[in-house]
């Protein structure tokens, strides 16, 4: 086990922590609409705090460390903290989408924390303290919102899931904005090394699917302006090995400059 420090990744990161972390084991994109739209829906200006997780089984900090810090954010700060959770390495749970976001943070190490908001710098974290990742996010959650949506999700009772987002910006912004979508799921036993969170080998906001092709997304607004509202539709299908009672859906609006991504705001609906 090593304490390692670096992470090259072309995302925009600020804070950087190392803490102790284990070595890594080895569409349809709706319409973008300015005048009103979103069928009167009202959004409201609510940041919220989006944290993308790496962890693994098979890494004891992992379970000493992260497990319990995403346990204490959820706790603090229910549904204003989205987490998702991308197993890598020799992991059970482990999979493609997972493995993608990871060759987008390239984290040198896990556990590993990226917690971002407001289109500012993510704050990264590569070893977790529980105390700090929750400073984090409390930080992250007290910012103005440049942008937000709500989720109305439809089960169309043979395994697919029609998402609609319905967003509005609320300042002028520049460069390229991205949706991505995320079906995650919860509840999930393996065995986890070291675990000292209360629910012990249980797992939560675990990454099982996204929409379309691309990890981050697709562009759906460039340049908006304040009070252009946007409109998407997802479709997911719940493969027969997932449980859809113990799934939700995550959808991050990234905030694309040239080859660096931030995170402008996230929102998570719990499927029925």
């Amino acid at each position: 086990m090593k304490h390692l420090f670096k992470s090259s990744f072309a995302i925009l990161v600020g804070l950087s922590l190392t803490v102790v972390s284990c070595t890594k084991e080895d569409t349809n994109t709706g319409e973008n609409n300015n005048n009103g739209g979103n069928g009167g829906i009202v959004i409201p200006q609510e940041q919220k705090a989006t944290v993308i997780y790496f962890g693994g089984t098979w890494c004891p900090p992992c379970g000493s460390a992260g497990k319990p810090a995403k346990e204490q954010i959820k706790a603090a700060n229910p549904g204003k903290a989205n987490i998702m959770s991308c197993q890598i390495g020799n992991d059970p749970m482990t999979n493609a989408d997972a493995t993608a976001m990871n060759a987008v943070f390239k984290p040198s190490g896990v556990p590993a924390m990226y917690i971002g908001a407001s289109d500012d710098q993510i704050n990264a974290m590569v070893g977790v303290n529980p105390t700090t990742a929750l400073n984090l996010v409390t930080a992250q959650i007290a910012k103005t919102a440049k942008a937000n949506f709500l989720l109305t999700a439809t089960d169309n009772n043979d395994g697919l899931i029609t998402l609609k987002v319905n967003g509005k910006f609320f300042a002028d912004a520049t460069d390229e904005y991205t949706i991505g979508g995320y079906l995650l799921e919860g509840k999930l036993n393996h065995t986890q090394a070291s675990d000292a969170s209360i629910e012990k080998n249980i797992h939560y906001d675990v990454l099982r699917a996204k929409f379309g092709d691309k990890i981050l997304g697709e562009v759906f607004a460039t340049a908006p302006k304040k009070d252009q509202t946007f409109e998407q539709t997802m479709n997911f299908f719940i493969q027969p090995t997932f449980k859809k009672e113990n799934c939700s859906i995550m959808v991050i609006v990234w905030k694309k400059s040239g080859t660096q991504y931030t995170i402008n705001n996230s929102t998570t609906i719990k499927l029925k």
